[in-house]
């Protein structure tokens, strides 16, 4: 979904014509200045829902707001009544002090020269921009029942279209970072996720109807063995007969201690409880099956040169959970006092966790107060170290 132009295509013709009235400007101007609004609006929040937590606040703007998307069918109405129409301007305002408070001076003013208005007609579109946006948001996160993770993901993928929407003298000041739309961005390492933990999903359910069986099978071979060992050994001093507790579960029943063997010459005796044990031993096994580590026991680093590695204790063992926050806190006040640029390298072999633990990283620091525009993810890089991951930080 081209989400900017999904947004544009909300405002018809004629709802421009009725703005273009009110403001006493001409309808070109007024569609020009509309739809700049609406870009520097949404790269605004954007730019505000950078990070998990922020990402959660707009999705509860959205849903407790009243964002539900209808004043997209009234705009019409809203636009020719004028009273309503400084009514929207009046919530527009207070939303873009919300989402824009640290708007740079000026930035209307840049607005009105791209579209020849006035300073004070741009402010107005601007304003009017955001409910519209917001409504729209709004609307979607409830049709595609989004998460804050689909909504931050949906935002991100979104940012080479806002960027290339807006001239440069507004992108500058906004300070609106730029992504290429390529197999790393946020949306489709989202979407990669999302499919991966699917499978294992499913590897699971797999797994969890087999298993029964499995056992089943076990228990049975060890029945035919008890039998085969008892034949060999010629006739017992005592009978003792398959018992059907065996098939019962294994703290269900006990067995006297006269019933628990069958002596045989030159065999080793087998009983109720050697098999309760060999089951046990056999679903233990099964159940501490550790996952297949990806290559963090390589005894060679291979970190491209230029590159610094992040260390393997930052993360938990084959995920990319944060369990020690001191290195990255380092960097976090490097970044923080020089306001320089980190550019995060996952690396090739280390499969498809290196990623993962690259976009950990960045979310632990935009939580932490930097700015999205200081954290630069590059696509997988050659070579492998513990970690999976490499940095390096620019001028």
């Amino acid at each position: 979904m081209d989400l900017l132009a999904s947004i544009k295509d909300t405002v018809p013709d004629r709802v421009t014509g009725n703005l273009a009235g009110f403001l006493g400007e001409d309808i070109n101007g007024t569609k020009v200045g509309l739809d700049l609004g609406v870009s520097t609006f949404l790269a605004g929040v954007i730019k505000f829902a950078s990070s998990d937590k922020t990402g959660r606040n707009l999705l509860s703007i959205l849903n407790d707001g009243g964002h539900t998307g209808d004043i997209l069918n009234n705009l019409e109405t809203f636009s020719g009544n004028p009273e309503k129409t400084r009514l929207l301007e009046t919530i527009g305002g207070n939303i873009v002090n919300h989402f824009l408070k640290d708007k740079p001076a000026g930035l209307t003013d840049k607005i009105a020269a791209q579209a020849g208005i006035k300073s004070s007609s741009s402010t107005t579109l601007l304003n009017l921009a955001a409910p519209l946006v917001l409504g729209f948001l709004g609307k979607t996160v409830r049709q595609e029942n989004m998460s804050a993770l689909d909504l931050k993901a949906c935002l991100a993928g979104a940012t080479a279209e806002v960027s290339a929407s807006l001239p440069s003298a507004l992108l500058n000041t906004l300070n609106l970072p730029k992504y290429s739309p390529g197999k790393n961005s946020p949306l489709s390492h989202y979407k990669a996720v999302k499919e991966l933990n699917k499978d294992e999903k499913r590897k699971g359910e797999n797994w969890s109807m087999v298993l029964p069986w499995v056992l089943l099978f076990f228990v049975g071979v060890m029945i035919w063995y008890f039998s085969r060992s008892k034949e060999s050994a010629g006739p017992p001093a005592v009978t003792d007969p398959v018992h059907p507790e065996i098939f019962l579960p294994l703290d269900s029943t006990s067995v006297p201690a006269s019933e628990a063997s069958v002596p045989a010459s030159g065999s080793v005796p087998l009983s109720v409880d050697t098999v309760r044990t060999s089951v046990v031993l056999s679903t233990e096994k099964e159940s501490r099956k550790e996952p297949e580590p990806v290559n963090e026991d390589l005894p060679e680093d291979t970190t491209p040169a230029g590159l610094t590695r992040v260390p393997a204790s930052v993360f938990a063992r084959n995920s990319a959970e944060i369990v020690s926050g001191s290195v990255l806190d380092q960097l976090l006040a490097s970044l923080k006092e020089s306001r320089r640029k980190l550019v995060l390298t996952p690396l090739r072999g280390a499969g498809a966790v290196a990623v993962d633990r690259a976009y950990a990283i960045r979310d632990y620091l935009l939580e932490n107060g930097i700015e999205l525009s200081q954290v630069e993810i590059t696509p997988a890089g050659k070579g492998n170290n513990p970690s999976g991951v490499a940095y390096r930080i620019n001028n």
